[in-house]
């Protein structure tokens, strides 16, 4: 009889095991269909930001909460608090993700990435000939290194924010002074823009891949995120990173030139057909109509710019000059009469133009009036600008290589490109402006950012002007105006004030 009893007993005991056990697996399945991310907590989605999630525990039925970072972006704090951004040109890690967010600090960091590439024998003798000594470049791989296992923590010092689900994404809450920032950062332009009874949709391609906004009517507005798939780390000869600043990237894009020195310049934006003559209004930057509002959105200080705007006149003066720009009509032009304390202004634009290593989203406002006005001393230069590079790849391509061009790219193509890509005069590549700005640094070794982004050359009179140090500068702060894009700075009129980044 005991025997019985205790073998019921163990039965017993094991049907309320086995059914306990079948309750949660029921729980946890019906818990999984109904985990509105059940699809998204996996690496191949969420990239390095799988990392970043909390473990759930075994004990407990519901999955915790998923979460994504807070992207703040504005002309004051930078990027995430950074003014400084380096971005690489294809996202750094493996998975990359399939969140655009995610794709995006992939791309964006904090720190410069040291270079890919191994020195070469060649490097060490020139600049052991040279005197010039130089730490070597730490050989890094994108999965097996120290070094990258440590870059996926590099922005986890992010605010973060539970995720929120729109139709098949996991989505973060940006805002559109984020959504602008980045769009600039990236050197953007519009490839579409349609609006209709249906909602709006636009097409960005930049650098670092494709852009794409939706906002169906009576629905959220939505950002999406694609790298580019005709780019391959493995055949890519360029080096690792290159820098962008928030600040110069935001006021570009709002039209305004802002010199080490402290003067800062706004300039009206593109005109319809006509004769208009050019006036310098001392903190007139208030008065502007689209650019400020954007520059405000930016967290600028427009009472602090200064600004040069277009008035519609019938007026000639012999001692104006006389440009022309293109119009609001792409089949026409207008004629911009500048008096000369504007073109003394603009001249001063121009030596206050910052640098950057990559193309510009540009207002194309200003943009029209530099190039009128830089053009007739751009071309007496151009074919010595673009010989004066090509020589200087050719007598000292250790100095690129160090920086992290490949060797034989540099000794063979390298030069050829710079040269053509000057003497074209215009052009939309951010790859060739990438090589000319490398070029004329590895010229200028040893020059400070405000050394870079002020000089002495425009306001110099015409007889004056030559191609020393500080005119190759001046004259490629201009080739970078001359191939950059143009970006439409009231598009954020197309936009709702916060959106979902997915």
């Amino acid at each position: 009889m005991e025997t019985s009893a205790d073998v019921a007993t163990w039965l017993s005991f094991m049907v309320t095991a086995v059914g306990l056990g079948g309750l949660l697996s029921q729980a946890s399945a019906i818990n999984e269909k109904l985990d509105p991310f059940h699809s998204h907590r996996t690496p191949a989605y969420l990239g390095f930001w799988y990392g970043h999630q909390e473990k759930a525990s075994w004990w407990t039925v519901r999955k915790p909460p998923l979460y994504g970072p807070v992207l703040v972006a504005d002309l004051e704090t930078g990027f995430c608090g950074r003014q400084i951004i380096h971005l690489t040109r294809l996202p750094l890690f493996t998975p990359p993700g399939k969140a655009g967010w995610a794709l995006i600090l992939a791309i964006f960091h904090p720190e410069k990435l040291l270079s890919l590439r191994s020195t070469s024998l060649q490097i060490d003798e020139a600049e052991k000939a040279a005197g010039a000594i130089h730490e070597k470049s730490v050989i890094t791989t994108e999965d097996n290194t120290h070094g990258t296992r440590d870059r996926r923590t590099q922005w986890k010092s992010l605010e973060r924010m539970p995720l929120s689900r729109y139709q098949a994404h996991a989505c973060v809450s940006i805002s559109r002074t984020t959504l602008i920032t980045m769009l600039v950062l990236t050197n953007a332009r519009a490839a579409f823009s349609y609006s209709d009874a249906s909602g709006f949709r636009a097409g960005y391609a930049s650098y670092n891949g494709q852009w794409y906004i939706t906002w169906p009517i009576g629905q959220d507005a939505v950002v999406q995120f694609s790298p580019h798939d005709s780019h391959k780390k493995s055949t890519d000869v360029y080096p690792p990173s290159f820098t962008q600043r928030t600040n110069r990237c935001t006021q570009m894009v709002a039209g305004v030139i802002a010199a080490p020195s402290g003067v800062q310049f706004a300039f009206c934006g593109r005109k319809p057909p006509g004769v208009y003559v050019l006036e310098y209004a001392v903190k007139g930057f208030p008065g502007a109509h689209g650019s400020r509002h954007l520059y405000n959105m930016l967290g600028g200080k427009v009472y602090e710019v200064d600004y040069i705007f277009a008035r519609e006149s019938n007026q000639v003066s012999g001692d104006w000059l006389e440009l022309k720009v293109p119009s609001t009509d792409p089949l026409k032009e207008t004629t911009l009469l500048v008096p000369e304390r504007e073109q003394e202004a603009i001249a001063q634009a121009l030596d206050c133009l910052p640098w950057n290593h990559l193309s510009w989203s540009i207002h194309r406002g200003m943009r029209d009036i530099l190039l009128a006005y830089s053009k007739p001393t751009m071309d007496r230069f151009r074919s010595q600008l673009a010989d004066l590079l090509k020589r200087t790849v050719s007598s000292s391509p250790h100095l690129l290589e160090r920086k992290g061009w490949e060797g034989n790219f540099v000794r063979n193509s390298m030069g050829e490109m710079a040269a053509s890509a000057v003497l074209l005069g215009k052009g939309n590549s951010g790859d060739l402006v990438r090589v000319v700005t490398d070029i004329t640094l590895a010229l200028v070794d040893g020059w400070t950012m405000d050394q870079l982004d002020e000089v002495h050359f425009w306001r110099l009179p015409d007889e004056e002007k030559e191609l020393n140090l500080v005119g190759v500068v001046a004259l490629t702060k201009m080739f970078i105006v001359e191939w950059s894009n143009e970006f439409d700075y009231q598009m954020y009129h197309d936009l709702p004030v916060n959106l979902k980044f997915a």
